[in-house]
């Protein structure tokens, strides 16, 4: 994992901006059966990839387990547990993040499935622009043949400092393979709802990611992207095993 991480370093630049792109994930409106348990192991990591308390970037990997346990049908709660190391060798905790995923029961045999997930993050100043801050992201689920359009328009709202920001992501998918899909991802940061920014201050973030499946339980999860304005970052990367247990 270490020269997995020194790798992506220096490849991969990855992007920091306002709304808080530590993990670069689409969710879709689909959980597993209840009582189920879901580990991923998310790495990003480049030249510009922490967050000071100033919003600036740092040099450095982040890495972030997140557990999920279907409690319902309809329900996912899910806790994130960020870890952040600079190449000058500080190694420091980014808080954590509590997840709940609410969807249609049944959602996985429907050919448009909705859902809404409420994320509450705690991370400290040198990580974060803001100690404390709310997530709100409705989820648009739509499948058809091999086929996949996932609508994330989310809304991030710090606590105590400037106001609301509008970062949607939409996620295009195609079934190649039985156990392969690839896919188009695009990340946006528009600013504060109550003044967003310029075209040239707007952040635009494109993926191209693949998707494989290794038996029932593993699957990995890799991106490439690319910033289409002058705020993005040139390049950015990310990997996401995941491992239903």
């Amino acid at each position: 994992m270490r020269r997995l991480a020194l790798a992506l370093a220096l490849l991969l630049p990855a992007l920091a901006r306002g709304a808080e792109f530590d993990e670069f994930q689409v969710f879709d409106g689909r959980i597993g059966e209840p009582g189920g348990v879901d580990l991923n192991l998310h790495l990003n990591a480049g030249r510009r990839g922490i967050l000071d308390g100033e919003g600036a970037p740092r040099n450095g990997a982040l890495f972030t387990t997140e557990i999920g346990y279907v409690t319902a049908p309809w329900h996912e709660v899910a806790v994130y547990l960020p870890v952040a190391k600079e190449f000058s060798g500080d190694v420091f905790g980014g808080g954590v993040k509590l997840r709940n995923s609410f969807v249609m029961p049944g959602a996985a045999d429907r050919p448009l499935a909705l859902g809404f997930d409420l994320e509450l993050r705690y991370q400290p100043i040198r990580f974060s622009a803001t100690n404390w801050g709310v997530t709100l992201r409705p989820i648009i689920d739509l499948r058809h043949g091999p086929w996949q359009l996932i609508l994330n328009p989310a809304v991030e709202v710090p606590f105590g400092r400037s106001g609301p920001v509008f970062a949607p992501a939409v996620r295009g998918v195609r079934q190649v393979a039985e156990r392969v899909w690839l896919g188009l991802e695009d990340y946006m940061d528009f600013g504060r709802i109550a003044h967003p920014e310029a075209p040239r201050g707007q952040a635009h973030q494109l993926f191209l990611t693949t998707d494989v499946r290794f038996g029932e339980t593993v699957g990995l999860h890799f991106g490439i992207g690319h910033g289409l304005t002058r705020a993005s970052d040139r390049w950015a990367g990310k990997i996401i095993l995941s491992f239903d247990l």
